[in-house]
């Protein structure tokens, strides 16, 4: 009977434990609303540093972990070498909280990667280099693990196409097949159809160029919480359309 009632206990305080794990919606509000205004830099490195908070916060709620992640690499990519590090490792660390939960999760797998690799870059070409080895084996598990998936497909393909051959393993034809790979798998994304974009003109061919840049700016639709990074590939796609 004692195991009973106790049972019937934990049964009802479950509930309640994982709702306290996800982070409420009055308190993603804020956040929300500077992220709105994150074309300015300052309000991105405000909504990078308020995502990690949120996310430390509720250690059990993935999708401000992911969120934490995102913001901080896209903030990273803005930011000068020190910052740079700085800001990305914090991405690193929320992705670590799911992966520690389940180390197969395949957003967290994809956003340590790309966090990790993004505060690499600023130790320099040397310390890039090594980490873009380890994060070639790292994709390449990920696309056999779930090869339905497109988002390591695009991050394997734009490091094939823009790491130098010579001293590295870059191969731009290579990053062209992964990078139309990713277009399959995910059609109508702007940031893939960018990087595709780029990839054929890598490889002289200006034609399927500006066919997929105008396709991301006619036709491109906005991933969820990603409708700023969609309107600044637009708006970079127009940019790399007149320089072609």
């Amino acid at each position: 009977m004692r195991h009973t009632a106790f049972l019937s206990l934990v049964i009802a305080v479950l509930p309640s434990i994982a709702l306290a794990q996800a982070a409420p919606a009055a308190e993603w509000e804020p956040l929300k609303q500077v992220y709105k205004e994150r074309a300015n830099l300052e309000k991105h490195k405000q909504a990078a540093s308020m995502a990690q908070e949120l996310a430390a916060k509720y250690p059990g709620d993935k999708e401000a972990a992911i969120f934490c992640a995102m913001t901080s690499y896209y903030t990273a990519h803005r930011l000068p070498a020190k910052q740079k590090k700085e800001v990305a490792l914090k991405g690193v660390e929320c992705t670590k909280r799911v992966l520690e939960k389940d180390k197969t999760d395949y957003d967290a797998r994809y956003w340590w990667a790309m966090t990790n690799f993004k505060s690499k870059e600023a130790e320099g070409i040397n310390a890039a280099l090594k980490q873009a080895a380890q994060v070639k084996a790292y994709l390449e598990k990920m696309i056999k693990d779930q090869p339905n998936r497109g988002e390591g497909y695009m991050m394997l393909g734009v490091l094939y196409r823009d790491l130098p051959g010579v001293i590295s393993w870059g191969d731009p034809k290579k990053g062209l097949e992964l990078l139309q790979k990713a277009n399959s798998l995910l059609p109508k994304d702007p940031e893939v159809l960018l990087e595709l974009a780029a990839a054929y003109a890598k490889v002289g061919n200006k034609d399927e160029a500006r066919k997929a840049y105008n396709e991301c700016i006619n036709d491109s639709k906005a991933p969820r919480n990603k409708d700023w990074e969609t309107e600044d590939a637009k708006a970079y796609a127009k940019k790399m359309l007149k320089d072609l």
